[in-house]
């Protein structure tokens, strides 16, 4: 293909790949880690790969961005929980499993396995057997690491992240990433002065204490620099309100931490874990993960793709019984020496068997260890390839070795009569559960909040549990000062809410001021959250309705519930009973619906005519309604609300009027005229309205949708459930009026 760089045409087939191998996956029920790393076999093997090199390189950003989304969900109390694991167990592990591999391979030209090799695969001496020290000392250390890409995307995908196999499994992967660095550090130093042989451990010391010393002031350094300047930047590019910017931002902070921690002498990744963790506590943890993860996602796989197609397959064709030696061997130990350490650091033995089979495979470092050895001359080439085939192949093995350690962990808990460790797994990033979901963090958000904080909103004497949104930078952090459970980010993407360890709301509720905010939050979330009510409010009635097509259950027409409330207390300070007020706010509320369904419908007609099929003289009738829309545009819109008394609540409020008469007795008691004013409302409510629109008006977890069925016209004929003349009086006279309607009682509003 012309015109088209290499780098370019891999990343077009990978892209290509990706759209097949996801849902091929999702389908058979496979982890796509496996999907990935077929496709690199195949494509390298079909000669579709130009230029696996670089691509290889690019493919790495996927493990910055994988161990910053990781930093991302580290809490300090996490953090805390994960530095026994970090510093006991995984140093342990990589110390023991060095000295066991180096132990195998020793002595030279004749260990233990070299001399299985050749006894039982007929391996020729010259690829099997150890040469130096040094050459033990690399492959052991090598073999020691795991894989930080595979194993972490492996427990994201099956949920065990926030579990103590999940923290006990990070903190070693941690420790794994900072031990690789002195390896790094001091193998090309020890080869220039000519190997293991002749370096004592003063020699040692003096080669990498400079360098120890320069790295750890200069991660000191960045941690408290980065504490404070990398929010400054955050809470700047947020106020500027681009999410353009703040995905940039995103993406310059894994690469940007990556290369200042690889300047001080340590890995890449772990800079980025490091920006990941500095991040976490602030506000923009849930927004920054959900804009990074499609990046995360695309790169890991790119990663998966980039190791299968640098498997040799004519080396593993001529040696494949001895690579099926050596990578039982790398498992079994591996996966033996983190079973024996996890008792020694709170793991139960369940727990013990599923961390040591979820790193029994080689990692990421391997390669970077290998490939070094090999471009010092320490390694011969073949065995160097033999190596590396051994630790591909052991990563591909990680969902079937982590299936397996489930499966023992699962019978030898259910043996030991279902026993875990006394110790608790760190909390969650969240510990809400079923929240409430607020979207918009102003007046109306801020009210709703203490609302469900009171203690008279306690549900089984829990309180309930709420979680708000919001793109204001300064109200989040004011919110979370006061005390609110308030997170930056746009919670109208599933995504962010997914981020925030939201899985499935008890309800949504749209606070947001602006209309086309509102708008795309609820169409965004609607297919999502299918059987979570979702209230919004709305500016106006053309906005209201555009929110119930969007799939909003219940709405509030913001402007109104001011006017109504303002109404309801004149009315009250200038006499009007409490009843009649709240009789006439229920019908309003009633009308409001009733409003709202017509604007709906009248939307959905236009909508339906606009799709209807063009005749012949399309085009002046184009032109003709572009005019009208022009001039249409120029008149001001004013929209009004009208009652003319002819819907359900005016034909209650006359029976009420005519039934509730001076002559009644003890009328001039204002408690019995109330008491009357209730028995009688809720006799008229019985007569003049149907059961279901009955609640709706009444209880607020009814549907409001309801309450658009009534139909003045359509309102049954029937008699006051009371005895008194009076009573069948007003009855007659609401019949009557009834009766006399015209018709199309909700189209009168």
């Amino acid at each position: 293909m012309t015109g088209i760089i290499p780098l370019g045409y891999d990343f077009l087939t990978f892209l290509a790949t990706t759209v097949a191998v996801v849902p091929t996956c999702k389908f058979l029920k496979v982890s796509p880690v496996l999907g990935f790393l077929a496709a690199g076999v195949a494509l390298e093997q079909a000669g579709m790969l130009k230029d696996l090199k670089d691509m290889e390189t690019l493919s790495e950003l996927g493990v910055l961005f994988l161990l910053y989304e990781q930093g991302l969900e580290l809490s300090l109390d996490r953090l805390k929980a994960l530095s026994k694991y970090a510093f006991g167990m995984g140093s342990l592990q990589v110390i023991l499993s060095t000295l066991l591999f180096t132990a195998v391979a020793l002595p030279v030209g004749s260990g233990l396995g070299t001399w299985f090799l050749e006894v039982v695969c007929h391996a020729p001496p010259s690829l099997v057997s150890i040469r130096t020290v040094d050459e033990a000392v690399v492959i052991a250390a090598a073999l020691s690491m795991s894989s930080s890409a595979f194993v972490l995307q492996l427990l994201a995908e099956r949920g065990e992240a926030p579990t103590r196999v999940g923290s006990a499994t990070l903190g070693i992967l941690l420790f794994q990433d900072i031990a690789v660095v002195p390896f790094l550090v001091l193998l090309p130093l020890i080869e220039s002065n000519g190997g293991m042989e002749g370096t004592t451990p003063q020699t040692l010391l003096s080669m990498l204490g400079p360098t120890a010393a320069t790295s750890l002031l200069g991660l000191g350094a960045l941690l408290v620099g980065g504490r404070v300047v990398l929010r400054r930047i955050f809470e700047i590019i947020a106020e500027s309100r681009s999410s353009e910017a703040f995905v940039a931002l995103c993406l310059l902070t894994v690469g940007g931490s990556g290369l200042l921690t690889k300047m001080l002498g340590l890995s890449d990744t772990l800079g980025a874990f490091i920006a990941g963790v500095l991040l976490a506590e602030t506000s923009f943890r849930t927004q920054v993960e959900a804009d990074i993860r499609p990046f995360r996602g695309l790169l890991i796989g790119l990663f998966f793709m980039s190791v299968g197609g640098s498997i040799n397959m004519g080396v593993l064709r001529d040696n494949w019984d001895v690579i099926a030696w050596m990578l039982a061997g790398l498992v079994s130990l591996k996966a033996a020496v983190n079973i024996a350490l996890g008792p020694l650091f709170g793991l139960s033995k369940s727990e013990s068997i599923r961390t040591g089979f979820l790193l029994s495979q080689g990692g990421e470092f391997a390669f970077v260890l290998l490939t070094l050895a090999c471009q010092l001359q320490l390694l011969p080439e073949e065995l160097n390839q033999i190596l590396i085939i051994t630790v591909v192949f052991s990563m591909a093995l990680t969902p079937a070795l982590a299936e397996l350690g489930s499966r023992l962990g699962a019978a030898v808990e259910a043996a030991e009569g279902g026993n875990t460790s006394d110790d608790e797994a760190p909390p969650p990033i969240l510990e809400v559960e079923d929240p409430v979901v607020i979207l918009g963090f102003g007046p109306q958000g801020q009210m709703l909040a203490n609302m469900l904080a009171s203690p008279l909103a306690q549900n089984n004497n829990k309180a309930r549990a709420y979680i708000g949104f919001d793109l204001d930078h300064a109200r989040v952090t004011a919110s979370r000062r006061a005390g609110f459970n308030v997170a930056y980010g746009n919670g109208g993407r599933p995504g962010v809410l997914k981020a925030a360890g939201v899985k499935k709301p008890s309800a949504i509720v749209v606070c947001h001021s602006g209309e086309e905010a509102a708008l795309k939050a609820v169409e965004g979330l609607r297919p999502e959250y299918r059987g979570v009510p979702i209230y919004a409010c709305a500016q106006n009635f053309k906005h209201a309705a555009e929110l119930r097509a969007a799939g909003a259950d219940k709405l509030c027409i913001v402007n109104s519930e001011a006017g109504l409330n303002l109404g309801a207390q004149l009315l009250a300070d200038l006499g009007s009973s409490e009843t009649s007020v709240s009789l006439l706010r229920r019908g309003i509320n009633e009308a409001l619906a009733v409003r709202t369904a017509a604007d709906n419908s009248t939307r959905n007609t236009a909508a339906a005519a606009e799709e209807a099929p063009a005749v012949a003289d399309a085009a002046a009738k184009n032109g003709a309604a572009a005019a009208a829309e022009k001039k249409k545009k120029k008149q001001k819109q004013v929209e009004l609300f009208v009652l003319d008394g002819k819907h359900a609540y005016g034909l209650r409020a006359e029976a009420l009027a005519r039934a509730v008469t001076p002559d009644l007795p003890c009328t001039e008691c204002p408690l019995v005229r109330q008491q009357q004013e209730l028995d009688i409302l809720s006799s008229l409510d019985e007569s003049l309205m149907p059961t279901g629109m009955l609640s709706s008006s009444s209880s607020s977890s009814s549907r409001a949708a309801s309450v658009v069925d009534v139909d003045a016209a359509a309102v049954p004929a029937a008699g006051l459930n009371g005895s008194s003349s009076k009573g069948a009086a007003a009855a007659a006279a609401v019949n009557a009026s009834v009766g006399s309607s015209t018709p199309g009682g909700p189209g009168s509003v």
